[in-house]
């Protein structure tokens, strides 16, 4: 795996591509209240029938099942193991498989997207080229909800304690993040630190509800 160091993107598609399974079962059976939280405001805050995009589904339970069962869902994994599952559990949605930072999509596609914990996979350096993009995707009056690390970590490579795997780790922290989601062009409705237990180990995220001005 150490041969990838400089291939983030296949870090962590080899990891998810390993632990797929057992990153979905760990991911239903632990409560992560703000997850529904927010999959809810989506729900709540968009007409049934809209369209969006899904960047980092995973294995597709439980967010990509449900907002699947209300929109339009076009969703993106880099892993085929993950997008395999989330066939399963979103048999409805429009799988891609890709890096997201490869994505390519007309401008005013989406009525919202949605990133839940997949941020922090993707080299801080692409960071603001993708926040540029998710504006452009976005159609006037669109939102974005993200769930991203609060932290600063420069391209961390981790051998053991996730699933297993090797994984790749990159973010900013909060001011750092809200400062770029603004600097592509969105307005920052809310944020909240969110903290759970994960397998025993509490974890914040920080959760950014962001609007695409209208014109």
């Amino acid at each position: 795996m150490w041969r990838y160091r400089n291939q983030p993107e296949k870090i962590v598609q080899l990891g998810y591509n390993q632990m797929a399974g057992d990153y979905g079962s760990w991911t239903l059976a632990h409560e992560r209240p703000d997850r529904g939280e927010y999959t809810q405001l989506i729900i709540d805050k968009l007409e049934k029938g809209s369209s969006v995009l899904e960047l980092g589904c995973g294995p597709g339970e439980p967010t990509t099942r449900t907002l699947a069962e209300h929109f339009n869902v076009t969703a993106n994994d880099i892993s085929k193991s993950c997008l395999a599952l989330a066939q399963k559990a979103a048999p409805n949605a429009t799988l891609i498989e890709s890096d997201m930072t490869s994505l390519s999509f007309d401008a005013d596609s989406f009525d919202a997207v949605v990133a839940f914990y997949s941020f922090h996979h993707v080299p801080r350096d692409r960071y603001q080229p993708l926040l540029n993009d998710i504006a452009k995707w976005l159609r006037p009056g669109g939102i974005f909800v993200s769930a991203m690390y609060p932290y600063d970590i420069d391209n961390l490579v981790t051998t053991e304690g996730w699933h297993g795997s090797t994984m790749y780790w990159s973010s900013f922290d909060e001011d750092k993040t809200l400062e770029l989601i603004r600097d592509a062009g969105l307005n920052v409705v809310s944020t909240a630190l969110e903290t759970a237990v994960e397998k025993d180990k509490e974890t914040t995220f920080l959760w950014v509800v962001a609007e695409r001005p209208e014109d």
